[in-house]
């Protein structure tokens, strides 16, 4: 079973670093269904994490929860779309494996 559910998170405000999402546990298949929510809007992207700079793709998602779909999980990175820190919640999975049922 595949499916990991990681605690509490915190992304920085827009004008701070991008962060990366915690590390896999050893083992782990990088391509992953990846499912993030957040109380704000938010950025998901690819850019470096550390750094403020957009120097890769990235989009806005409204507030609430959004499934990523299958990706690289170790390139993900989020920053927070308004001016404080957020926090986050998230959980991926096994492409292979089916996640938690129910709101």
């Amino acid at each position: 079973m595949g499916v990991y559910f990681a605690d509490t998170q915190t992304m920085n405000s827009r004008s701070g670093n991008w962060t990366a999402l915690p590390t896999l546990p050893a083992g782990f298949e990088p391509m992953r269904e990846v499912v993030i929510s957040c109380a704000s809007a938010f950025r998901v992207g690819t850019c470096t994490a550390g750094q403020a700079t957009d120097d890769a793709g990235w989009f806005i998602l409204d507030a609430g929860r959004h499934s990523l779909g299958v990706v690289n999980y170790n390139t993900i990175t989020v920053r927070a779309q308004g001016t404080s820190s957020v926090s986050y919640f998230l959980y991926h999975l096994s492409p292979m494996d089916e996640g938690p049922e129910g709101n």
